[in-house]
């Protein structure tokens, strides 16, 4: 039987915290600390509580390791890993199997799903703005998504109007302004420091995205799912294993039960995983959406171990992990590389 350690960061507990799960406070209790109220974030404690309680209670001969405390249990080497994996991470959790969907624009065969036009270029000025012009040009009235997609969440998104223009921000804090698009006065900097990088930017095609969803796939199958709806958390999960509650358009409070669309999503991701069964590596999350014409496709790819996890069923997800520990296992001829389930720092602790 394998065992499994268990990754938890001891999230300060927010202010309703005695309003959540006995389950969750629980769990909490046994291997973290005292659930007392705090001042912290009460979605971000709850996925934390849902991980750990969950996971505690599925997975076998689990142990717990606190980040920041000392850990006494068997050799990390010797277990399978769940939970977040922060940015310095530990020299174990470097050698767990490596992920390439955070490069998902590297994938082809995802390209079809898309349902938009992209297209990838190298870190260089001139190749990301004629990039940007000639899609402008080919979708007149769009608009423009530019990615950075070499280092994650290095630069902001640069959403270019149909007019070619862009909201610029000041780094001082002063009013942004909305200017003609160069990729100078989006990168700056970075320009010059990435240099030549094949594949460094992803140009897309700007296309409304509805009913925003994630699915989580385990073992190259999908296991359950969400709606991208940020106030809920696992607590607020009602049993569904795809759950329907979602927002036609994301972060505008106007929450809909939409168990045909979660249908859709369900049958969309299984054909999305199998095609990219030979491609994508590693556990990871579909994000959906649906286009006008009501016809699903997929937004981006992302490492499962740190995805958000809005209302979703971990029974479900738990279950998927444990029945797939070879995804989880650390790999000691990997030598502590960078890479583990999408992790790109080399920083360990």
């Amino acid at each position: 039987m394998t065992g499994w350690l268990i990754d938890i960061i001891p999230t300060e507990r927010p202010s309703d915290v005695m309003d959540a799960p006995e389950a969750y406070r629980a769990a909490w209790g046994r291997y973290v600390g005292e659930v007392v109220p705090g001042d912290g974030d009460p979605e971000d404690w709850r996925e934390q509580a849902a991980r750990l309680e969950a996971a505690a209670r599925i997975l076998p001969d689990p142990h717990v390791r606190v980040a920041g405390r000392s850990y006494g249990g068997p050799d990390p080497m010797t277990l399978a890993h769940y939970g977040v994996v922060r940015i310095r991470p530990y020299m174990d959790q470097l050698t767990l199997p490596a992920s390439n969907v955070d490069r998902w624009d590297l994938i082809p065969a995802l390209r079809p799903f898309l349902g938009r036009d992209v297209q990838s270029v190298p870190c260089d000025g001139d190749a990301i703005d004629v990039a940007a012009r000639g899609m402008l040009d080919r979708h007149p009235g769009a608009g423009v998504v530019v990615k950075f997609m070499l280092r994650e969440k290095r630069l902001p998104l640069a959403f270019i109007d149909p007019d070619g223009t862009f909201e610029q921000s000041d780094e001082y804090g002063g009013k942004p302004e909305r200017i003609p698009f160069a990729a100078w006065r989006w990168a700056g900097y970075d320009l010059a420091l990435f240099e030549g990088e094949p594949d460094a930017a992803l140009v897309q095609q700007r296309t409304r995205m509805r009913y925003e969803y994630r699915m989580q796939v385990i073992g190259g199958r999908p296991a359950c799912g969400a709606g991208c709806v940020e106030r809920y958390t696992p607590a607020d999960n009602t049993g569904e294993r795809y759950d329907p509650r979602m927002e036609e358009t994301r972060n505008n409070g106007r929450i809909e039960s939409r168990p045909d669309i979660a249908r859709l999503y369900e049958a969309f991701a299984h054909e999305v995983a199998h095609a990219l069964r030979d491609e994508a590596t590693g556990p990871y999350v579909i994000d959906l959406y649906l286009d006008d014409a009501g016809r699903p496709h997929v937004i981006e790819l992302n490492p499962q171990s740190n995805s958000g996890l809005y209302a979703l069923d971990m029974d479900a997800l738990l279950t998927a992990i444990r029945d797939n520990p070879e995804q989880f296992m650390p790999d000691p001829s990997r030598g502590g590389m960078p890479g583990c389930l999408g992790v790109r720092e080399e920083t360990c602790i």
